[in-house]
């Protein structure tokens, strides 16, 4: 795209935010300028880092083999305003804005497409040891965790925990797995189909635990 033409596509048409700066927030903005739209589009993300897939966080990135994940995607040449390491407080529906700890921010048109977050398990909150894996910045801080061999056990056996789990015995960590369902990828796929996977657990060297809901964490 031309500079004339990113120019434009700041000033023509109404004028779309959207709020998440992962996968579907990226996919929003280049779509819009791939069917042509040319009103402002402006992306606001939490993190200050350069917008970036997060699969890779629990495997390359975790095991030292990538720094990161950036989209290679031209956000300038697309026309397409970053506001990185903005968090959105709130939304005002009538007056068509959001509150920012930078300031307010009006739109024509809102996509929220901030994804999820990770359940903080009663009893963590301050407990040294206790990880999240969601963002780079988590995945930077496991990496230490990992080179260091630590016993580690992962709550929840989606994606997610398989990937950091493998990546975890890659490492040469004693991992054990818990999960509340009776069998991995409970809410992801079929019982015919996930059931299998358990076996992929003993086969990496891991500890898998079902039927076993936490609690509550206490420190060791």
């Amino acid at each position: 795209m031309s500079e004339q033409t990113a120019e434009e596509g700041t000033s023509q048409g109404p004028r779309v935010v959207v709020v998440g700066a992962g996968m579907a927030g990226v996919q929003t903005a280049v779509a819009l300028r791939e069917q042509g739209f040319r009103g402002r589009v402006t992306v606001i993300g939490a993190e200050p880092h350069q917008p970036y897939d997060r699969p890779p966080l629990s495997k390359a990135v975790l095991l030292g083999k990538a720094e990161g994940s950036a989209f290679d995607v031209d956000f300038e040449s697309l026309g397409v305003e970053l506001r990185l390491g903005c968090e959105v407080h709130g939304l005002r529906p009538d007056a068509r804005e959001l509150d920012t700890e930078a300031g307010s921010v009006p739109y024509d048109v809102l996509v929220l497409a901030t994804g999820a977050e990770p359940i903080t398990l009663p009893g963590t909150e301050g407990v040294p040891g206790v990880h999240l894996l969601r963002t780079l910045d988590d995945a930077e801080r496991l990496r230490p965790v990992l080179t260091r061999q630590h016993d580690i056990v992962v709550v929840g056996a989606g994606w997610i925990g398989a990937e950091f789990a493998t990546a975890a015995r890659e490492a040469g960590c004693a991992v054990t797995v818990v999960e509340a369902a009776d069998h991995p990828l409970a809410g992801a796929l079929p019982t015919e189909v996930s059931a299998p996977m358990a076996a992929w657990y003993a086969d990496s060297g891991a500890e898998l635990r079902t039927r076993a809901r936490v609690e509550r964490v206490e420190p060791g």
